[in-house]
């Protein structure tokens, strides 16, 4: 899949998405928010074998990105939120004892 049409780039509209409701629903909690998000990328990392580190990165870099250029402070939380669980989702697969080297194509 190209880069321009990636699995990542629905990720990341997903998070825009998601950042949006928040800024305008104050009675929406960041925690089960975040936790729905990171369900759906669990999904992806799940249902195939690719390079699932550069997969998250490619949806937290941006992410993190635009977290540091938005003005709206709930908007900010959640994107940052997102961000920040995804590296830490990334680390924690780095770290993980006995996982397999990723595969970056077709088995």
């Amino acid at each position: 899949m190209s880069t321009e049409f990636g699995p990542y780039v629905q990720m990341r509209k997903l998070a825009q998405q998601m950042a949006i409701q928040y800024q305008k629903d104050i009675d929406i909690a960041l925690v089960p928010l975040l936790a729905h998000f990171m369900d759906e990328v669990e999904v992806n990392v799940a249902s195939d074998r690719f390079d699932h580190s550069g997969f998250m990165e490619k949806i937290r870099e941006p992410l993190k990105l635009d977290a540091e250029v938005t003005l709206d402070d709930r908007r900010k939380e959640f994107l940052k939120a997102v961000a920040d669980a995804l590296q830490e989702r990334i680390q924690r697969k780095a770290t993980a004892p006995g996982l397999a080297p990723e595969v970056s194509g077709p088995a």
